[in-house]
């Protein structure tokens, strides 16, 4: 599949991308989301799971967030704890607005859990990767969700 047609890119020719579509900005729930295009290679599955991403980048959105809050309460995989631990430990002055009055460890990363959002969507040859951060003037480390071409879901945690 070399030439498509995708919400926010346009039409697109995998072997002529235009910078526009290779690395763009667009305004979700009242901020500015990234969308990065690397992959090259795109069959028919892929740009179904792409093109039903980005026709409802709420509901995509609201899954992701879902995903990450089961995954907080794992006790075999404890990426999201330890990242969100991480934060309250290391920038804890840096999140006071989202923290406020909350007195135990559990409140506070139960509101940094909450605060997570939606930052960037990368559209890679074999996964789509949307990247999840609490603010990303404080922490470039993101919670990043690895989907497969079978819609199989990984978290892991990067910089």
């Amino acid at each position: 599949m070399e030439q498509f047609e995708l919400p926010y890119f346009g039409k697109v020719d995998v072997d002529r991308l235009t910078e526009e579509q290779e690395y763009m900005e667009i305004d979700f729930q009242g901020r500015k989301v990234i969308l990065m295009w690397f992959a090259e290679e795109i069959n028919e599955t892929y740009f179904q799971n792409a093109k039903t991403i980005l026709d409802d980048l709420d509901t995509f959105d609201k899954n992701n967030l879902s995903l990450l809050y089961q995954e907080f309460d794992n006790s075999e995989d404890k990426t999201v704890l330890e990242y969100l631990e991480y934060h309250l430990e290391e920038m804890h002055e840096k999140f006071t607005k989202i923290i406020g009055d909350s007195s135990t460890k559990s409140e506070k990363t139960q509101k940094l859990l909450h605060a997570l959002k939606l930052k960037a969507i990368a559209f890679h040859d074999d996964e789509i990767v949307p990247d999840y951060v609490l603010n990303q003037e404080i922490s470039d480390q993101v919670l990043g969700i690895y989907i497969n071409e079978n819609l199989e879901k990984r978290i892991a945690w990067e910089s």
